[in-house]
Order: structure tokens, then sequence, then C-alpha cells
């Protein structure tokens, strides 16, 4: 195996959190123009995923 399984699994689970944050069409398409505001609603759409979950 190229990597250990911990690496492997936490990556698994970024890469499902990021395709969530991408059903949310700001994060998707980027329409915030300053790095601030692009991370508030990353951050926005993350909480109220986690919320949801």
């Amino acid at each position: 195996m190229a990597c250990p399984d911990w690496i492997y699994n936490n990556r698994n689970v970024v890469e499902r959190l990021w395709a969530r944050l991408k059903e949310w069409r700001a994060v998707a398409t980027r329409y915030e123009k300053t790095a601030s505001s692009f991370m508030g609603i990353l951050c926005l759409a993350a909480t109220l995923d986690w919320i949801k979950r």
C-alpha cells in the first residue's frame, strides 16, 4: 500500500465534504470577490452541513 490507512481515510472524508460543499452554488462557482468573503461562505456552508448531519 502506498500510504497508511489513516491518511487514506482522512483524505476520503475531506473529498466527500468538499463534494457536499460544492452543492452550494456560491462555493462551487466562487461568486465572492474577496478571499475573506469566500472563506465566510465556505465556513457557513460547512457549519450548516455539520449541523444537518
